[in-house]
């Protein structure tokens, strides 16, 4: 859909208006390029912070106090890009559904606790919502195309709200754990949606090496770095190791094709790590958006 026929689809006193027109005068790959980079440079940014700020000798004061007073508006970068990428969608139910993650996850800007649930609610609905649309589109095309875009999107919407609904309390918090699960095997299958070739597996697979000698060397600093930085809450270390593989595939399978706006999506799943908070949960769902494009953005 072009940018004038949203327009014209929400209105012209939406805020999805300013948004459209913002999209009609820019090439569809450069924009999704710029939602990328929206989402990924705070998200990797407060996931450095927090591990920086925890490990031995920490982050030098100035840093630690700027990134305290700023790191919660953090999520205005993923929240703005879910809110461009539904400007851009072809299907009604996707352009609400990634609405309502964009519009929600500004909500979690208001310091009353009272909010954050809201938040968390509307998210993990549009992102179910976005989910549940390409699950239908499936089921009409039944490709394997469809099958394989749609496997990144559908677990990282289960991992979204099972791992906010714990976080919440609206489901017991012993779910976190598979939350986490979920919410990692998402990454690992990053490259069923991007694809991969020699180069690019044998970069997962080091990547996953990696992190499992790292896990096995220093076991207590991996897995408090996983907790801070990412999230991660009971899971193996062989599930943590296939999550980095699949996203260190996808992202050099999409960069050795020319497909930045993709590559930004698959590094942008792995920055966000398990979707416990707001801001992860709407990196997550940008990053899904993204890998799962299929308008052909190949060089």
């Amino acid at each position: 859909m072009s940018g004038r026929g949203v327009e014209d689809a929400v209105g012209s006193t939406s805020p999805l208006a300013g948004i459209a027109a913002l999209r009609s005068r820019t090439p569809g790959r450069t924009f999704r390029i710029l939602t990328g980079v929206l989402a990924l440079c705070p998200v990797a940014a407060v996931t450095a912070y927090r591990v920086g700020h925890n490990v031995p000798g920490g982050l030098p004061g100035g840093v630690a106090t700027l990134a305290a007073d700023w790191s919660g508006l953090a999520v205005v970068g993923p929240a703005l890009a879910a809110l461009l990428l539904a400007s851009t969608a072809d299907a009604g139910a996707e352009r609400v559904g990634l609405a309502f993650v964009g519009g929600f996850g500004v909500l979690a800007l208001v310091t009353a606790a009272a909010a954050w649930r809201p938040a968390a609610i509307g998210v993990s609905v549009g992102f179910a919502v976005v989910a549940a649309d390409r699950l239908v589109a499936l089921g009409r095309k039944r490709e394997w195309n469809g099958v394989r875009r749609a496997a990144p999107v559908g677990l990282a919407a289960v991992g979204v709200a099972t791992s906010l609904a714990a976080t919440a309390g609206v489901m017991p918090a012993t779910l976190r754990p598979l939350g986490s699960g979920v919410a990692l095997t998402a990454v690992g299958v990053v490259p069923l949606a991007v694809g991969w070739d020699r180069t690019s597996a044998l970069a997962g697979v080091a990547a996953g090496a990696t992190v499992l000698a790292t896990a096995a060397s220093a076991p207590y600093v991996a897995g408090a770095v996983l907790l801070v930085g990412g999230g991660v809450v009971g899971v193996p270390a062989g599930l943590v190791a296939f999550a980095a593989a699949g996203g260190t595939a996808g992202v050099v399978s999409a960069l050795r094709d020319g497909r930045l706006a993709v590559a930004l999506g698959a590094a942008l799943f792995c920055a966000a790590g398990v979707p416990a908070t707001v801001l992860r949960a709407t990196g997550v769902v940008v990053a899904a958006a993204l890998v799962a494009y299929d308008g052909g953005e190949r060089a």
